[in-house]
């Protein structure tokens, strides 16, 4: 289980450890992103190349708020609650914060508690 804390309005954010094919960890805060509904973590594409991550698909079209976009989709690994995960990773420009996504619910659990300031998931 991994704790996170509340931002200025609420928000919801964890720090994971991004792995670098070189097996280097980078700790990084996410924001738990419940609208993005169809993956695991979003980057931007910087990021997700000096990771030295391998890609798995190029310039694949997903539908957003601002209208439709490109993404490249890499093999990511990730370590969160006290365990690796190597997971599809949605990298495009522009993404000012790396991004926690819905799939993440469906495996570990998440509770949240703001009077008490209680911020779990896992």
């Amino acid at each position: 289980m991994i704790s996170g804390k509340f931002g200025e309005i609420g928000e919801l954010i964890f720090e994971i450890d991004l792995i670098a094919a070189d097996t280097e960890r980078y700790p990084i805060d996410v924001l738990l992103d419940t609208g993005f509904t169809t993956g695991y973590l979003a980057l931007d594409i910087q990021d997700a190349e000096s990771l030295g991550w391998s890609i798995l698909q190029s310039n694949r079209t997903m539908r957003m708020a601002r209208g439709e976009e490109y993404f490249d989709v890499y093999e990511g690994r990730v370590f969160l609650d006290e365990r690796e995960y190597i997971i599809p990773v949605l990298a495009g420009s522009g993404i000012s914060e790396p991004l926690l996504g819905l799939q993440w619910l469906k495996m570990l659990p998440l509770a949240v508690n703001f009077a008490a300031g209680v911020l779990t998931l896992g």
